[in-house]
């Protein structure tokens, strides 16, 4: 054995005594911010779970709805005899027909309109531009009320009188 006196050896168990206390304490403060941080992560974890659950749900359901067959649409009136040629006003009158008196419209929404409606008889989509020099005109003429007056940011908008 070693020749240690005593006073020595109760000096290096209470040096050891003083390490290991540190150490538990460190080790403490890491287990409370541990548990701190798992309290965070379980919350979150359970959050994002019912959201995942939820979306797959939801999802299930979206597959299941566009999985149904689609009821057949009504069939498309056919179009209106607009004279011996298809022109731009008479299209424009014939699409002004089915809105109502005062409601707003813009060149932009007429011109999807127009070539929806009549895709099938035009050689090529009606420009938004002709339509709205179209529609100025009709506008002085005194056949549209102006809404608002275009601006470079906004086109202009009209609405179809009572008596159009």
């Amino acid at each position: 054995m070693s020749e240690l006196s005593l006073s020595e050896i109760v000096d290096r168990l209470k040096g050891q005594i003083e390490i290991h206390r540190r150490q538990e304490a460190f080790h403490a403060g890491q287990e409370a911010l541990h548990r701190d941080r798992r309290e965070v992560h379980a919350a979150e974890l359970e959050t994002l779970t019912r959201s995942v659950a939820a979306l797959e749900a939801a999802a299930s359901a979206a597959v299941e709805l566009a999985s149904r067959p689609a009821p057949a649409l009504p069939a498309k009136e056919p179009l209106p005899d607009l004279g011996k040629r298809l022109t731009l006003p008479r299209m424009i009158d014939r699409v002004l027909g089915e809105k109502a008196p005062g409601q707003p419209f813009g060149a932009a929404e007429l011109t999807a309109e127009i070539n929806q409606l009549f895709r099938n008889a035009l050689r090529r989509p009606v420009s938004r531009r002709l339509v709205s020099i179209a529609l100025r005109r009709m506008s002085d003429a005194g056949r549209l009320q102006g809404v608002r007056k275009g601006r470079p940011h906004y086109e202009a908008l009209y609405a179809r009188g009572e008596r159009s």
